[in-house]
């Protein structure tokens, strides 16, 4: 009881990065849409695996969520599949991107990532805003890509 207590005391304090809250990408919803990051989604057709044989986009100033309208307002509702904007992208510090929370892979100053790529420890996550690479902590300014 005391150590759910103290996990509650945690989370509202901050001690864990709001990043960890976004759900997986490319996952059947109950809305029967895959997202495959923040705009664009497959449908599912009543089974657990998403149909890519055709791929659907949201329109500007839309995300997609797990609501029963499947794109919605971005104002209003945050991405089911998380940020994904930022993964794979060597800006802004050309030394490494972000490849999904845990991972990334080494810029070496291009703009596209090499092949060269590791991995964040336990209770670490990739942030592509600092030059420590994995970090335990999310700042306003954290730049953080949403796949598993």
């Amino acid at each position: 009881m005391y150590k759910l207590l103290g996990l509650i005391a945690l989370a509202a304090l901050g001690a864990f990065p709001i990043a960890w809250i976004q759900a997986d990408c490319n996952v059947c919803q109950s809305n029967g849409a895959s997202c495959i990051n923040q705009t664009a989604y497959n449908l599912c057709f009543g089974g657990s695996q998403p149909n890519t044989n055709q791929t659907f986009v949201c329109t500007d100033g839309l995300v997609c969520t797990d609501e029963p309208v499947i794109c919605f307002q971005r104002s209003e509702t945050p991405a089911s599949c998380g940020d994904t904007d930022s993964c794979g992208q060597c800006a802004p510090n050309y030394t490494f991107a972000c490849t999904s929370r845990s991972t990334f892979a080494f810029c070496f100053g291009a703009i596209t990532p090499t092949n060269v790529t590791g991995s964040c420890p336990d209770g670490y996550f990739c942030d592509a805003s600092t030059q420590e690479i994995c970090v335990t902590k999310a700042t306003d300014d954290s730049i953080i890509c949403h796949l598993n």
